[in-house]
């Protein structure tokens, strides 16, 4: 049988204090420090784990991937969701992808440190490993006892034109200043033709989600949990300035045959893709067309998330 190619992709250090603080007041910068041991700690064991194996790996951080990943048979992921986000933007939907939280949160620091700040660590919630169990889940997968899932992504296209990049988690679309009203108008089509009223909308923007992202932003916002293996889109026009109850039309979803087509009429805008490292500039005039087709991105993902629940 031939050996397994794996590619780990690491979320650097840079993002935590490079030095433990001389002074032990500073909780914050203590606890933050303390995280980067966790995270270093965590690829180390993840490392001298396969090192055991019948595997061929190698190991990059995620800030030097440039191109798509090729010629892999599985990529691993160690950091987080963010880790995780950017790798499916290298990803097509052959290569499938295991998620290692390397830095889960700790119940007894929330307690600890309530009074002080928020110590909430990694949610994790695309991965399906950390270093607690991270030798079982990869045995699984290297004796095919396990089989990922395919998680919807959404095709996104400007002015007809198709973006490389497929957004695993959500599409916000916004004026560059936040303070600034949005207007755009929106509609659903199916087959080609209108399917929905044109709606007008001057608001803070407009933000749609796929399954996996609707737990993020979108249920913050007071969207909806959708089933992770969905292959609707959710959408929510955010903070609209309107009269009267509109939350039947500024509130819905985009079936897997169906299109939302959006037309831009402010004189500049952005479109963020799965937060803030992907973002394209629109104008007025611009039309954005958003759909769940994109090819699906296979994740191995936890029983618990696969069976509904989304904490």
């Amino acid at each position: 049988m031939a050996r397994k190619r794996l590619l780990l992709l690491l979320k650097p250090f840079d993002v935590y204090p490079s030095h433990e603080p001389l002074d032990r007041q500073h909780k914050v910068l203590k606890y933050l420090y303390d995280r980067t041991l966790v995270h270093k700690n965590a690829i180390s064991f993840c490392q001298n784990i396969l090192k055991k194996k019948v595997v061929d790996w190698k190991a990059i951080f995620r800030s030097d991937l440039s191109g798509p990943i090729r010629d892999v048979d599985l990529v691993i992921t160690i950091g987080g969701d963010g880790t995780l986000l950017q790798a499916s933007h290298f990803i097509d939907d052959s290569i499938p992808v295991l998620g290692v939280n390397s830095d889960p949160t700790r119940p007894d620091e929330l307690i600890e440190y309530n009074e002080e700040f928020d110590a909430t660590r990694s949610t994790g919630y695309l991965c399906a490993a950390t270093s607690n169990n991270f030798e079982q889940v990869v045995d699984g997968i290297l004796e095919n006892h396990s089989k990922p899932s395919e998680l919807a992504r959404m095709a996104i296209s400007v002015n007809s034109k198709m973006i490389s990049t497929s957004a695993l988690n959500d599409v916000l679309l916004s004026h560059p200043c936040p303070a600034t009203v949005s207007r755009f108008s929106f509609r659903i089509r199916k087959n080609g033709e209108s399917f929905s009223s044109l709606v007008h909308s001057r608001s803070s923007g407009l933000r749609v989600s796929t399954a996996a992202g609707s737990t993020a932003a979108m249920l913050s916002a007071g969207g909806l949990a959708m089933p992770i293996l969905s292959k609707e889109l959710q959408y929510m026009v955010r903070e609209p300035i309107t009269l009267g109850d509109t939350s039947d039309i500024m509130h819905g979803f985009v079936k897997m045959d169906e299109t939302m087509d959006i037309t831009w009429f402010c004189g500049e805008g952005l479109l963020y893709i799965d937060g803030s490292h992907v973002v394209h500039s629109i104008q007025h005039g611009d039309t954005i067309e958003l759909s769940s087709r994109a090819p699906k991105l296979k994740v191995y993902l936890t029983p618990k998330l696969l069976s509904g629940h989304t904490v």
